[in-house]
């Protein structure tokens, strides 16, 4: 279908002006106007309408008229980020106000859909807008005390991603980057926390199509679930491919887009294409990413099958008979000198060569029959720490018969409150997954002091023992089903 394509600004309550596009089918509206969709596109330095675009145009095309608009100090907008704050809720609300008045749009058909950034402005629409018919969320974190201070570590992706130094900000990225040096790691989530997507699911009034990927370094689909679990509202849920950094495959990417085209369609076209007759959850198992439909997840036949730590790097279903010899996660700084505020200051440049890292592996027997985990492993660790503070990594790998290992789960956890000299249990949720295991494979728990890709360290040093004996038996448990 042809479509003619315009730009222009809007106009906000405190006069800062948004950079904003507007694509509209060739030809006469239906009856009451176009069906609609607002587009919001990501968050970052070269974070602007233009990355949404051409999705715009596209949606244009298939007889929808899609709008799409920088957020402030983003792109071409005006003004200064508050980074997903109460601001970026007004201007939310004046831009669907701006369609519903100035465009052609149905009054009853106007969705908004947008990743990341654009994945919580359209949580924000659903729960503050009345107007609104459908929202397409993808790939966002819907509790931001848990974004930034993840599992009691600073969170990588908040720090060096959410509060770039290159995006116009309202001086909140200092104030976050402060905070975090001088340890009042409590004020940062508290600054966040009031918009989290958790805090309005009861708000949510329409129907709601989320979408994540099972491997989002920044955000891991946990979440996702939960807010898909609390929403009381006609609800759909896609895990599988996509995502900050995440893996992905072109029939996963196929497959979420006519999706979401499907949705579109019965929700703001009226179309009786039978996407809500089918189950409410799909999810791609990988390696080979297949799409299975459940009604729930983890689905009703997943049980839990404990695999234990044991002497000599074995891991095995067998829970310890006795004693055995522990084996410790320890944090030797290699240069002193290099702190957290350097690591904030240098994007964590400097960690590698400051601060050695240390890996103890875990590895099991080949399986004898292929199965699927399909759910969050818990990982439960019974520590000896001799410090406060301490970190524990965790990583379950499937290893195959030539050695290679693919990621299926991690996680980690961080306090600077411990009791020193004192035995403690950590328990760690793993990443939610869909992962097939074939039979001859391995498992593999590699147990480490730090990770840069998920959180920043601890630089202080610390040796915390990690028992796997009969009265302290370290674990990984996984929600399993044979496939």
């Amino acid at each position: 279908m042809p479509i003619s394509e315009q730009e222009c600004w809007v106009t906000m309550n405190d006069g800062v002006r948004l950079d904003a596009s507007v694509c509209t089918p060739e030809g006469a509206p239906p009856e009451g106007g176009w069906p609609g969709v607002l587009l919001i596109h990501g968050h970052g330095d070269t974070g602007s309408k233009a990355s949404t675009l051409g999705r715009a145009r596209r949606y244009a095309g298939r007889g929808y008229l899609s709008a799409c608009y920088s957020v402030r100090g983003q792109g071409g907008s005006e003004g200064l980020s508050f980074h997903m704050g109460a601001r970026e809720v007004f201007d939310l609300q004046a831009m669907i106000d701006w369609a519903l008045r100035e465009l052609p749009v149905h009054p009853k058909r106007l969705g908004v859909a947008g990743s990341s950034q654009g994945g919580w402005h359209a949580y924000m629409a659903a729960a503050h807008h009345p107007d609104v018919a459908t929202v397409v969320p993808e790939n966002i974190f819907t509790d931001y005390a848990e974004f930034a201070v993840s599992d009691g570590c600073l969170a990588m992706w908040f720090f060096l991603r959410t509060m770039r130094r290159r995006v116009m900000t309202a001086g909140i990225q200092e104030l976050m980057r402060q905070w975090a040096v001088a340890g009042d790691w409590d004020l940062i989530q508290e600054w966040v926390r009031p918009t989290s997507p958790l805090l309005f699911a009861d708000r949510v009034r329409c129907p709601v199509f989320i979408l994540h990927g099972w491997h989002d370094v920044g955000m891991p689909p946990n979440q996702a679930l939960e807010m898909f679990q609390r929403l009381k509202v006609p609800k759909k849920l896609y895990l599988g491919g996509g995502g900050h950094e995440g893996l992905d495959s072109p029939e996963a990417q196929a497959v979420r887009q006519g999706l979401i085209d499907r949705w579109l369609d019965h929700h703001l076209k009226g179309e009786a294409n039978g996407i809500m007759d089918e189950p409410p959850i799909l999810y791609a198992r990988r390696p080979g990413w297949e799409h299975v439909a459940e009604d729930a997840f983890p689905p009703a036949d997943a049980e839990r099958r404990w695999f234990y730590l044991g002497a000599g790097g074995k891991l095995t279903d067998r829970a310890p008979e006795g004693p055995d010899t522990h084996a410790n996660v320890n944090n030797v700084p290699l240069r002193p000198e290099y702190t957290l505020r350097s690591a904030i200051y240098d994007d964590m440049a400097g960690v590698p060569e400051s601060l050695a890292r240390e890996v103890t592996p875990f590895e099991g027997e080949p399986l004898a029959t292929p199965a699927e985990i399909v759910g969050a492993p818990t990982f439960r660790f019974f520590v000896l720490p001799n410090r406060p503070f301490f970190q524990v990594h965790a990583e379950l790998f499937d290893v195959g018969p030539d050695g290679e290992a693919t990621l299926i789960s991690r996680g980690h956890y961080g306090t600077r409150t411990a009791a020193p000299g004192r035995h403690a249990t950590v328990e760690i949720e793993g990443r939610t997954n869909g992962y097939r295991v074939e039979a001859g494979h391995r498992l593999r728990l590699a147990v480490s002091n730090y990770d840069t890709r998920y959180a920043f360290p601890c630089f202080e040093p610390f040796l915390a023992r990690l028992y796997h004996d009969n009265a302290h038996p370290s674990a990984v448990g996984l929600p399993m089903r044979r496939v």
